[in-house]
């Protein structure tokens, strides 16, 4: 067994104790269940199906989370959560404003709606060279919003292999009249693809639809980086100026790394303008929470109306968006610099 020195109180690592929780959870329950109803018993069939390729997931106490482990699971890129960094510029945003409401009160569209969020979104959005942003409850929800609510009837999309599951989630709700996947940062494949839906879709070669282009700015799983400038210089020659061939870069594994104050890779490329969508999250590298779409004002009007969870879901309330706010103005800062190297 491999022990750790103890921090804060917590426990000592246990690997064994770890791994052996997570292999019970992957042994087959064939009588668990048999004197439960219908719903129970098929439903623990379904999850019988994963423990069987040994893929159940199982939610496990991270017991090994002290100052001498090195970790390579966290989210926490730039150890402002761990170095109490974030929590102590969030606790200062809130004191700034001690009547705060805890709660947003209802929907954006209804009574949700609050200046210091309106505040927060035009700083940030002006802060990465966008007209407007807006502030949701996760960068998998801005995914879903997106996906489902900006392709118009007629338009086409165009992804990477490796998007994350969320863009999948949202494309299964658009109203896209095509979906085509290219070879993970294969610009000969996307080159090739964009030819090909223009040769087969008049109306797009015509420029009265769109295609939307699905990217991310560095990917999760592979961790390497989109070759997005040579992809947008692609898609302006093939549209012959026509500016139908629109791009949605998810900067969820690149904010707070890269482009000048961790504004991005679409920052640091100097593409905002050939981007029609970008999406940033604060739950990684600044250590907070929820994320943002920052674009023009068009799409913004357009996920308010059309994004289900704009109209039909609570508002961000306001210590949710001043933990945003706060992840947000420590980019840069010395002591953001000072956190990330310790």
């Amino acid at each position: 067994m491999v022990t750790t020195t103890p921090t804060r109180g917590k426990q000592l690592f246990n690997p064994d104790r770890s791994i052996t929780k997570q292999i019970k959870a992957q042994q087959i329950q064939p009588n668990s269940t048999k004197n439960l109803p219908a719903f129970y018993r098929n439903v623990e069939e379904a999850l019988d199906k994963r423990r069987a390729t040994q893929s159940l997931f199982s939610i496990v106490h991270s017991n090994w989370q002290t100052k001498d482990a090195v970790d390579f699971c966290s989210n926490d890129y730039l150890s402002w959560n761990t170095t109490g960094l974030i929590r102590k510029a969030f606790l200062e945003e809130l004191s700034r404003y001690p009547d705060f409401s805890v709660a947003a009160g209802g929907s954006r569209v209804m009574e949700g709606n609050y200046p210091y969020i309106e505040e927060t979104e035009l700083e940030i959005a002006k802060d990465h060279n966008a007209e407007q942003g807006l502030i949701v409850n996760s960068a998998f929800d801005a995914n879903v919003m997106v996906w489902s609510a900006l392709p118009r009837p007629g338009d086409v999309i165009v992804y990477d292999s490796l998007v994350h599951a969320s863009t999948h989630d949202g494309m299964d709700r658009s109203l896209a009249i095509q979906r085509t996947e290219f070879q993970h940062n294969n610009i000969a494949a996307f080159r090739n693809i964009l030819t090909s839906i223009l040769d087969t879709q008049p109306l797009i070669k015509q420029g009265r639809r769109s295609i939307l282009v699905a990217v991310e700015s560095v990917y999760s799983m592979e961790g390497d980086v989109c070759p997005l400038l040579e992809l947008v210089e692609i898609a302006d020659e093939i549209s012959e100026g026509l500016g139908n061939i629109r791009f949605v870069v998810d900067e969820t594994h690149s904010a707070g790394l890269i482009g000048p104050n961790g504004t991005g890779l679409v920052c640091e490329l100097g593409l905002e303008a050939d981007v029609a969508v970008r999406l940033h999250t604060y739950s990684k590298a600044m250590g907070s929470c929820g994320g943002i779409i920052l674009s023009n004002d068009i799409v913004k009007s357009a996920l308010i109306n059309f994004a289900r969870p704009t109209v039909y879901s609570a508002a961000p309330p306001f210590p949710f968006v001043a933990a945003i706010r706060a992840g947000h103005r420590l980019l840069g800062t010395p002591e953001a610099v000072k956190a990330s190297t310790a």
